[in-house]
């Protein structure tokens, strides 16, 4: 109930504010090229309506260009996949409740890693600034959505809530909260991450400047898996009743605060241009010759293992206490980033814009270091300053764009890492609507400094890992009439490093190669839509990377408007799959996966059954969540001895508030 209390006092706090009045001030007489698509008309003392009009964009490469994101409002496809690791991948392995952890079956859309290593764990569930955008907006915006599902002592809640206006035309200042919350199908596996965010951009002439602080929050009961995984598989027991192998609930704790700001300061003459944002809208803004843009990047992290009660007899060693204990480990992160910037000709199409600059990386680390009793932490510092330097071309209405971009480790703990990407797109109709892109990376990194050292209840090593090497290839074919998507990509790492089957991180001294080939398809048959997207995917070392072969989502629906067009509807059924495979087993003590050749999981399909409808600003649905559990094999194991929650009841409604 407390969470629809806050889902009702948020819509109040956004009503009252939609009250406000925007742009009802500043220089009539100055003329910007924001006023045009957001200003109001008071040549008659009266306000005319204003039509509700959002662009979004994100600075790439921390000030280096634009890339527009749409916020076309239309029937919301996807509302019902409410859990975000299965929005970026059709295929992961996870302790099966939300928001729990979780590793990408697909290995290509696995994140390169976090300096704080415990965070790519549930990397899904945080909003971090790579995350945020950028927002003008001509009214005041407010979103609410409420999930829920799963019933008493197995509930499943999700609350998120974001709101932005333009303070005046140049300036716009936002907010986000966001809670998922779930008591798990299953005993001791509660689960729970929040955050909070404020943003605000401004951009007026020569001065663009963009501010985002947060704070993610996430908690984590440890439950070790099931006991007997024949009462999964070979019984109809209510879950609750099933014995798990942690019942004292060892809990993981994970907080990360982020500061992020980003100041640019243009120079030369202006030129006017115009850049269609999408389909429907477009946005009016100044460019000039070159710019200095300024990036700062503060991030505080702690992670906390705590054991109440150790449970001896689940762990293989236990080095510091047998009663009880707490493991912590804390970082902080300091980034500086200048760059001075040449860009690209609004005359001359295809002239290039460059860029150089200085960065500046610091990390301390603040962790147990030894079995002592007493004096058992230590303080690590690491430095890095970095040469970076691009090139581009992105303007959006040539048939050829481009971007690549590098950076050469000049001083510091991280001397000598390097890193060289490129992104080439070749657009093959004026339209734009078919494309060939090609990306390449080239590597030299210093390994995350987590694999140096760890000391723990559990868990303890000190290792002394060589530089990873990797190059990276990728090409799709795209074509958004025919709702097609094609492409491969070839992935080899020299050095490659895991945890193996006792949960060790161990390094690969050989390449690890690993080739995927994938398909993205809309089918189409009058009101039918069917949606198909496939992985496939081989590694060359499998005692060192198990994947599985095949990894797809198959979503397939009904969709029309209904009693003149007033109504939205889809209906529908979604389908995961992957084949078997040796899945990671998961080890509660350090909050990561490793390598077991026990037993294989996976060629168990899940069904969902769906609807969804859409009146005016407000999405709703309602799902039948793994609706074929109890129709043949009930082996629906995702991470070793962790299964995916039983069948469950799912609604939510997600409701847009306008000025």
């Amino acid at each position: 109930m407390k969470y629809i209390f806050y889902t009702i006092l948020c819509c109040l706090i956004s009503l009252t504010s939609l009250a406000q009045s925007d742009f009802d001030y500043g220089h009539p007489d100055e003329e910007d090229p924001r006023r045009s698509a957001f200003d109001q008309d008071s040549t008659r003392g009266e306000q005319r309506y204003v039509k509700p009009q959002r662009v979004a964009w994100k600075w790439m490469h921390d000030g280096v260009y634009k890339q527009y994101m749409s916020m076309t409002d239309t029937l919301t496809d996807g509302i019902h996949n409410t859990n975000p690791i299965f929005k970026h991948s059709v295929s992961n392995t996870y302790l099966g409740n939300l928001p729990s952890p979780y590793i990408s079956n697909v290995f290509i859309l696995r994140p390169r890693g976090e300096d704080f290593f415990p965070l790519d764990r549930v990397r899904d569930y945080l909003f971090r600034p790579e995350d945020a955008l950028d927002y003008n907006t001509s009214t005041a915006f407010a979103q609410i959505s409420y999930f829920n599902g799963g019933g008493r002592g197995k509930t499943e809640d999700r609350v998120d809530v974001w709101y932005m206006q333009n303070i005046n035309p140049f300036w716009n200042a936002g907010f986000r909260y966001n809670l998922m919350s779930a008591d798990g199908a299953y005993s001791y596996q509660k689960s729970k991450t929040y955050n909070f965010s404020v943003f605000s951009s401004y951009e007026k002439e020569r001065v663009a400047v963009s501010f985002f602080l947060n704070q993610n929050v996430g908690h984590y009961a440890e439950n070790g898996g099931i006991e007997v995984l024949a009462e999964v598989r070979d019984t109809v027991l209510d879950p609750k009743i099933i014995g798990t192998k942690l019942v004292m609930e060892p809990r993981n704790n994970i907080a990360n605060f982020n500061l992020s700001t980003l100041a640019q300061y243009n120079l030369g003459n202006a030129k006017e241009i115009i850049t269609p944002v999408d389909s429907i809208n477009m946005d009016t803004t100044y460019t000039y010759p070159m710019k200095f843009a300024l990036a700062l990047k503060v991030e505080d992290n702690r992670y906390r293992f705590r054991e109440e009660s150790v449970e001896t007899n689940f762990w293989d060693t236990t080095y510091l206490n047998t009663q009880s204990n707490q493991d912590i480990t804390n970082n902080q992160k300091y980034e500086i980033d200048a760059k001075f910037i040449l860009n690209e000709h609004p005359k001359y199409k295809y002239l290039p814009g460059v860029y150089a600059g200085l960065k500046f990386k610091y990390l301390k680390y603040d962790q147990r270091v030894s079995s002592d009793t007493i004096n058992n932490r230590a303080t690590n510092k690491y430095t890095g300053t970095y040469l970076t330097a691009g090139t581009f071309n992105m303007d959006s209405t040539t048939m050829f764009n481009f971007d690549i971009w590098g950076s050469f480790c000049l001083a510091g703990e991280y001397s000598a890492d390097y890193s060289l990407e490129g992104k080439i797109v070749q657009y093959l109709s004026r339209n734009r609507n078919s494309s060939v892109t090609a990306y390449a990376l080239l590597e030299t990194t210093t390994p995350n400094r987590y694999y140096d050292q760890y000391t723990g209840n559990h868990n303890q090593w000190e290792t002394n890992f060589s530089k990873i090497h990797a190059y990276n290839i990728k090409g799709h074919y795209n074509n958004k009439r025919l709702r097609t998507e094609v492409g491969i990509a070839l992935n080899n790492t020299k050095n490659y490093i895991y945890f193996d089957t006792t949960a060790y991180p161990r390094q690969y001294d050989g390449n690890l190669v690993v080739f995927t080939a994938w398909a993205k398809q809309i089918f189409r048959l009058g009101k039918f839509y069917f949606d198909q997207k496939v992985y496939y995917q081989i590694c060359n070392k499998d005692e060192v990377l198990q994947l599985p072969k095949v990894a797809l989502y198959s979503h397939n629906y009904y969709q029309n408007r209904l009693f003149k067009k007033v109504l939205g509807l889809q209906i529908g059924i979604d389908l995961f799959y992957n084949t078997s495979f040796y899945s990671n087993a998961y080890d509660p003590s350090i909050m990561q996966f490793y390598n077991q050749d026990i037993e294989k999981t996976g060629n168990y399909p899940k069904l969902d059954v769906f609807l969804t409808l859409n009146i005016k600003r407000a999405d709703l649905f309602v799902k039948y969540e793994h609706a074929n559990e109890r129709l043949g094999s009930r082996d629906y194991f995702s991470a070793y001895t962790y299964p995916i929650n039983p069948a469950k009841v799912k609604f939510g409604i997600r409701w847009n508030f306008f000025d």
